[in-house]
């Protein structure tokens, strides 16, 4: 009988019959796994608090040959808050649905394990605009994940003077010699280009810690968007509620 010991945070749950539930958990120690979690919605179970979306626990799981069975589990934090407000829950849902699309079935990324749980807590904790901490997360997700955008010259020629946009397709920053290469290309003010630069180049603890003009902040949404949808080329339905939710806000 083999076992897995590892902290993990559960990115989906499954209600299986009238108990059980089947989970995805991202793990430190062996990426993306699917488990079981017997009994885990009857109300005395002590499986009940750790294996809701959103929880950071330390997992014990039984390896089986087709199957993976928790055993034990400790809580470490459930982000309880990002529950209480509607946009917070929603934004983390997107986070979620985005990292379930890109990861695969143990793969291991640290990395991009603890930029989740930074993100999250910024989430919960402050004030911030969900709207950046949303940005933000896009763009080191692809970057941990292979698709580095090229922010420090002209994808085309190397230059690095005269960069007013930035092209989805071949992965960076044009200058205006090269902008007909691409002619579905983002047109990119240097405010935009320098926060992109910061978001790919910051140290996890000053990531979030900078606002945006709205101006800035709409040119960067169309370009991550873009950006996600030529790479990814997946629609979320979470992105739909959100806009959705918004719209009745406002």
């Amino acid at each position: 009988m083999e076992h897995i010991k590892s902290k993990g945070i559960v990115l989906k749950e499954i209600n299986v019959g009238e108990a059980d539930k089947i989970l995805k958990i991202f793990t430190k120690l062996k990426g993306k796994i699917s488990v079981s979690a017997k009994g885990a919605r009857k109300s005395k179970s002590r499986l009940t608090a750790g294996t809701q979306m959103f929880s950071y626990c330390d997992f014990l799981i039984h390896q089986g040959k087709n199957y993976n069975i928790i055993q034990q589990l400790e809580v470490i934090h459930t982000f309880h808050g990002i529950r209480e407000d509607i946009i917070k829950l929603t934004y983390a849902s997107y986070f979620f649905e985005l990292l379930d699309s890109v990861l695969e079935e143990e793969q291991v990324n640290e990395d991009l394990l603890l930029l989740t749980l930074k993100t999250l807590s910024v989430l919960e904790k402050t004030n911030r605009n969900p709207k950046l901490i949303a940005k933000i997360y896009e763009l080191r997700l692809m970057a941990s994940i292979g698709y580095m955008p090229e922010m420090f010259q002209c994808v085309n020629c190397g230059g690095q003077e005269d960069i007013h946009r930035f092209s989805s397709r071949l992965g960076g920053i044009l200058c205006n010699d090269c902008s007909n290469k691409d002619h579905y290309s983002h047109k990119m003010s240097r405010g935009t280009w320098y926060t992109i630069q910061y978001i790919l180049s910051s140290d996890l603890s000053e990531l979030f810690k900078f606002d945006l003009d709205e101006k800035i902040l709409e040119e960067l949404d169309k370009i991550t968007q873009s950006y996600l949808a030529y790479h990814i080329e997946k629609s979320f339905k979470t992105l739909d509620f959100l806009r959705e939710v918004q719209n009745n806000y406002e």
